[in-house]
């Protein structure tokens, strides 16, 4: 739950006033903790990432983002058709794709107030800062993308998902790790919670992820999170990935305001982890039986 200090989007909300104290993309020092190595990689920073060893990581982040002819893909016309409803525990939702800089402003005002309302407190207790701003370059910046949650009857917004495809150092505002959907915001209204929309996001994120051939499925939640944690550490496959990414270069190993959880979508790299549990597996077997024979 980061926030870029990038915005490009100059209409900001009318009743928008600047909250001093802190950022939602800025660590406890005011440094900028993220302006987002997403949508633009492949056209800003293409120099940089095609002379090391990530060439192809631009080419797969410029085809997970955009259409041949240049313009935004829409990640949901690439997955089954189902994945544009939800209906079931009494629900009847339309879930819809948007890019942040092609947002209806009306409906990234309820996003905002939605962001405000659920998570302004938690940004202030864990350290990480809340900036009202900022969250709002982050809903509408160019490398944004959304999932909007509406009623079907109504059109009233219940829940959205803010994401950008990107890089796992996005955290950090580095070009390192492996390509992968990082997940900024993912809230729902209380009367909607525990009926699975929460879950229909993630998968449907998760699937987007795979389609796009990304390698994870990254979130970030401060660690004032009560709801967090614990439901994303109930689905398969999540887990608390924090102690990976203070590995990379640019890590802040004194900014414990948020943590990172994460799902390998990457069957390559499952495989890999598959054979070096097993191999692990075996070595502690083996100095089992030696130790014992020894004995």
């Amino acid at each position: 739950l980061s926030s870029p200090c990038v915005n490009d989007n100059s209409d900001t909300p009318d009743e928008m006033s600047k909250v001093t104290g802190g950022c939602g993309g800025k660590s406890k020092g005011g440094k900028s903790r993220s302006k987002g190595v997403g949508s633009d990689v492949a056209a800003v920073r293409t120099v940089k990432l095609s002379t090391s060893a990530n060439g192809d990581v631009v080419s797969t982040l410029r085809r997970a983002l955009r259409n041949d002819d240049g313009t935004d893909r829409d990640l949901l016309n690439d997955l089954p058709a189902g994945l544009r409803a939800l209906k079931r525990s009494g629900l009847d939702l339309v879930i819809e794709f948007h890019s942040g800089k092609k947002l209806n402003r009306a409906d990234a005002k309820v996003c905002l107030a939605i962001c405000r309302e659920e998570l302004q407190e938690e940004y202030e207790v864990s350290g990480y800062g809340w900036d009202e701003e900022d969250k709002w370059g982050e809903l509408t910046s160019s490398e944004s993308r959304l999932l909007l949650f509406r009623e079907a009857v109504g059109r009233r917004i219940v829940g959205y998902a803010s994401f950008r495809l990107t890089l796992q150092g996005e955290c950090w505002n580095c070009m390192e790790g492996s390509p992968c959907l990082f997940v900024y915001d993912l809230l729902v209204l209380p009367e909607y919670r525990r009926k699975g929309v929460g879950k229909q996001a993630l998968l449907t994120l998760e699937m987007a992820a795979r389609k796009a051939r990304l390698a994870y499925v990254c979130a970030l939640v401060t660690s004032a999170s009560a709801l967090g944690p614990p439901f994303l550490s109930a689905i398969k496959g999540w887990r608390d990935d924090t102690a990976a990414v203070l590995q990379m270069d640019a890590a802040d190993p004194d900014d414990d305001s948020f943590r990172v959880y994460a799902k390998c979508v990457d069957t390559s790299i499952l495989q890999a982890e598959q054979q070096s549990q097993s191999v692990q597996a075996y070595a502690r077997q083996l100095a089992a039986q030696l130790a014992a024979a020894s004995a």
